[in-house]
């Protein structure tokens, strides 16, 4: 029975020296598999019948002249090399997959046996769309050359679920050709069980919350302070000021947070079913109502932390129900005479003005300092502009994913236009400020010429554009009207279409086609 023999062949230099080694074992009709060149030393992997011929064909290649010396070798350097990258793909504690351009799997590492469920020895070979499905990030990332981050796949298989979470890049030859795919490979409860030991430190919990004015600073030094403690809180703030990214944060540096954080707005529901969703229903107890009843969210909390949204909308019916469960701890169902205890901390956060709804007889005095034990304020954008530079460097990177693009950041007099604004809409206001100058940017930097805060820039023009806010708009149809109303602006003031283009940080060539395309001279 044949079996793989290996050869170190040192040599002179010797030019040609190859090529008579490689008659040598041809001559004895002796199988080859693998050859190395090296400079004096060429390396061979072949297949020999047993030792016999093994020392014949030994002593056939050191009669050859020049040939210094032959040795017997484990492995060939390419061998060696690589299974010390698969020892090292193995000891990760992350899945590797590379998968070839036929989108066969070429490496498949001991992770990735265990979150898809076979052997490395079944899946080698194997079309990676028999295994995981032809929808696969992989596959479409061989297909398209677009890399991908943090993906989560969820799928049946023959062999059970598979729920992973996977980030790709693509394999690209010298002419940046797609020719395969590295895939990195999370089992999702992996993942989140990572996620939930980094966002219980107090790094990972304020990791949404970006800036470090002496404001924003105070306030997670605040929520740093009373997340251990069982207190109900109250976050106040204008519209936009990431008050439910603060309540995350007190939740995950909280003795609480492993268990589940449960939100609700209160302005998003009527009250009948803002009741049935906080407090649940036994089955039958209205038209409607689910043959199962249901449970509450008080009920899923229970252990945890629920966060009641914009509470100042709550009814007062309600609010009255709520006073009884932050008093004795208890709630009740819908249709039921049986009292519940629960275990649930309470989180609220508004931004009315309490006070005056309490004079206008809309919201409970007693229920107010029930919640208002700890208030926290959250304050608006205006008050803390020096963290708008981190902020835009965020959203760029965000945007950048979303719209596919490559922008490195935003020249200074951009951020200075969005310092000098008022922000009423906050962090909110400047997220969508930042999409729009992001679909309008045809640079590397986006400019104060892709900003566009007031849609009414320019509104004693002739060729005046105006939104309907009456009138649902698709992004892509908001981007076009903002894009024609920024032309029309700076061809209003310019007069020259290579001043707009300029003005526009655009080429003049882009400026003609926008013309033509919003019939900008027809107007």
């Amino acid at each position: 029975m044949e079996r793989n023999i290996r050869f170190e062949i040192i040599t002179k230099d010797r030019l040609g020296i190859t090529v008579i080694i490689l008659e040598k074992i041809y001559k004895a009709e002796i199988n080859l598999l693998s050859v190395e060149v090296f400079p004096k030393k060429i390396c061979v992997k072949m297949q020999i019948r047993d030792d016999e011929a093994k020392e014949a064909l030994k002593k056939q290649l050191i009669d050859i002249e020049d040939v210094v010396m032959v040795n017997e070798i484990n492995l060939l350097n390419y061998e060696e090399n690589e299974r010390k990258l698969l020892a090292i793909l193995d000891s990760v504690d992350e899945g590797i997959m590379v998968i070839n351009k036929k989108f066969e799997i070429d490496i498949f590492n001991n992770y990735c046996e265990k979150v898809f469920l076979c052997n490395k020895e079944e899946a080698i070979g194997t079309d990676i769309r028999k295994l995981i499905g032809g929808d696969a990030p992989a596959v479409e990332l061989i297909n398209s050359g677009i890399k991908y981050d943090n993906v989560e796949v969820n799928i049946k298989t023959d062999r059970g679920e598979v729920h992973y979470l996977t980030t790709g890049r693509p394999i690209v030859d010298d002419n940046n050709i797609t020719v395969g795919a590295v895939a990195s490979i999370k089992d999702i409860y992996k993942a989140i069980e990572i996620a939930n030991v980094i966002a219980g430190t107090t790094e990972g919990a304020f990791k949404e919350i970006v800036g470090n004015s002496s404001k924003i600073e105070c306030v997670k030094k605040i929520v740093k302070t009373v997340a251990k403690s069982d207190s109900t809180i109250l976050f106040r703030g204008e519209s936009g000021t990431g008050k439910e990214l603060f309540a995350k944060a007190l939740q995950n540096l909280s003795s609480r947070k492993n268990n589940p954080f449960v939100t609700i707005s209160c302005a998003a529901l009527p009250d009948n079913l803002i009741e049935s969703e906080l407090f649940g229903y036994e089955k039958g107890s209205f038209t409607g109502a689910m043959n199962s009843g249901k449970e509450g969210l008080f009920r899923e909390a229970d252990g945890g932390t629920l966060f009641l949204d914009e509470i100042g909308e709550l009814s007062i019916v309600l609010q009255a129900k709520l006073l009884r469960v932050l008093q004795e701890g208890v709630i009740r169902k819908i249709g039921s005479t049986k009292e519940e205890n629960i275990n649930v901390r309470i989180i609220a956060a508004t931004n009315r003005n309490l006070e005056e709804m309490i004079k206008g007889g809309k919201f409970r005095e007693d229920l107010y300092y029930r919640l208002n034990v700890i208030p926290i304020i959250i304050p608006p954008l205006r008050e803390r502009l020096s963290d708008i530079s981190s902020l835009v460097t965020l959203f760029i990177s965000k945007y950048n994913k979303k719209l596919n693009k490559e922008i490195k950041g935003a020249e200074l007099s951009f951020i200075n236009k969005l310092m000098a604004y008022n922000w009423p809409g906050n962090i909110r206001e400047l997220q969508n400020v930042i999409e729009r100058a992001m679909n309008l940017c045809e640079e590397k930097y986006i400019s104060s010429q892709n900003n566009i805060i007031d849609i009414g820039l320019g509104s004693n023009l002739e060729n005046k554009i105006e939104l309907d806010v009456h009138k649902s708009l698709r992004l892509k149809e908001v981007v076009e009207i903002c894009e024609k109303q920024a032309i029309v602006t700076a061809l209003s003031k310019n007069k020259s279409l290579r001043k707009t283009a300029k003005e526009l940080g655009v080429s003049h060539t882009t400026i003609i086609n926008k013309i033509k395309k919003y019939k900008i001279n027809e107007d």
